[in-house]
């Protein structure tokens, strides 16, 4: 009868290899993925919530994605597919923070920067899809707030590193995101604006285009990270998940 002999391994041991473009689609797929299953929901069931109704102080006639995602049953597939992306995302920043390296202190505090408002990012993403409009319109509205500044910081300060770290990059990804800045320039303070003067003022259609130019935004964010999936679609470039001393730990390679 054979035998078998066990020894403790004297190195990591891999339990998986994930290629970082996976990644990538997960982490960007997943809230995208949340928003349409919530439209799909919100006009089978809930069509009557959606057009038609008052709010603050007089009847609208379009949904904006806030008041979509605050939905009960909308909001639950959100806040499980928005929440599970997290984890995913802080990966991405990692792969921005090593494509970005630079000796230069001004360039090498920018990616401080880049790196804290991609948490900031994340973290005020969190709070948008657990305190709706129902539960707090004013912490949602500061929530969502933090999460337009530290967009238009983190996409700012990604395009000004890749523009003097990335020597070799085709001058249209550059481009491509310089559009999307300026096109996010122009709708997010479209959307305060609408927003105060349909709350404060009641202004006839501020809300209608307070909800158009909330999904503009959501188009042009997406419109950014498509523009940089040729980072992260290298086949080579892989997540390693490890066992070491009995505990797991995800190495990027």
């Amino acid at each position: 009868m054979p035998s078998y002999r066990f020894e403790a391994a004297r190195g990591p041991v891999i339990l998986a290899r994930i290629p970082l473009k996976n990644v990538f689609q997960a982490a960007m797929s997943m809230p995208a993925i949340g928003v349409l299953m919530a439209f799909v929901i919100g006009y089978s069931v809930d069509t009557g919530f959606l057009y038609n109704y008052y709010w603050r102080c007089r009847t609208v006639y379009l949904p904006s994605v806030s008041r979509l995602l605050n939905l009960p049953l909308e909001r639950i597939l959100w806040n499980l597919l928005s929440l599970s992306s997290v984890p995913l995302q802080l990966m991405v920043v990692l792969r921005q923070y090593i494509l970005t390296f630079s000796t230069s202190n001004k360039l090498q505090f920018l990616r401080v920067v880049m790196v804290i408002s991609s948490v900031f990012q994340s973290l005020f993403l969190t709070l948008l899809a657990t305190v709706g409009e129902r539960e707090s319109g004013e912490f949602h509205v500061a929530f969502f707030s933090g999460f337009a500044v530290s967009t238009i910081i983190n996409y700012t300060v990604f395009t000004i590193l890749m523009r003097f770290t990335a020597k070799d990059e085709n001058p249209k990804h550059g481009r491509r995101r310089v559009t999307v800045l300026l096109g996010l320039v122009i709708t997010l303070p479209t959307i305060f604006i609408a927003f105060i003067l349909h709350n404060v003022f009641c202004v006839k259609a501020a809300y209608e285009a307070f909800a158009i130019f909330e999904y503009l935004t959501i188009i042009l964010i997406y419109a950014f990270h498509v523009s940089n999936f040729y980072l992260y679609s290298d086949p080579s470039l892989k997540i390693l998940v490890c066992l070491k001393n009995g505990k797991t730990a995800a190495v990027r390679i």
